[in-house]
């Protein structure tokens, strides 16, 4: 891991005070309890579903909530202009893999879930957070951040469809035991 992701990393936790992750984390325990209570399938797509969520709330959290107030608002809504920015690699990597549990957590949350509803649900997500900043300025809005997030969504569906189509032909060759 370069100095850069590690300092991004870094920022994006500490821009969230503790008690935030100690709420969301209570919240998760007492979820998973109560959903062990129901059959095992049906709890854990819920406990799947729920932790998608939170995982949802930090990220507003580190993008928008917790973030401090600019002096003007910061934007830029030309398509990959952020690509001529060597600098701007690792921000553009990190857009993309801060979205991929999304994508993946919705896969295995949400049986029979089409690749466009990810698309849509994870370019919902984002406009609002880049809307939000915008409007409230807060960080940077722009448009390669959408392409980005997006795109962290899609390979997360992707990865978990690739992983359960090798598993199921696996099972029909007769390898599993």
């Amino acid at each position: 891991m370069t100095e850069d992701s590690k300092w991004y990393l870094i920022e994006l936790r500490d821009a969230i005070p503790l008690y935030v992750y100690e709420v969301l984390l209570s919240v998760f325990c007492l979820g998973v309890i109560s959903f062990m209570a129901l059959e095992l399938k049906k709890a854990y797509r819920r406990i799947t579903l729920l932790f998608l969520i939170e995982y949802i709330v930090l990220i507003y959290c580190s993008t928008f909530i917790f973030r401090g107030v600019n002096d003007i608002r910061k934007y830029n809504y030309h398509p990959f202009w952020s690509y001529s920015d060597t600098s701007l690699f690792v921000e553009n990597v990190m857009n993309i893999v801060v979205f991929v549990p999304i994508g993946l957590l919705l896969a295995m949350g949400i049986s029979r879930l089409k690749w466009w509803h990810v698309l849509l649900i994870g370019a919902g997500i984002s406009v609002s957070i880049e809307a939000l900043q915008f409007v409230f300025r807060k960080g940077f809005s722009e448009v390669d951040d959408l392409i980005h997030n997006i795109l962290g969504c899609l390979l997360g569906y992707g990865a978990y469809r690739m992983v359960a189509w090798f598993i199921r032909n696996i099972r029909t060759l007769g390898y599993s035991e």
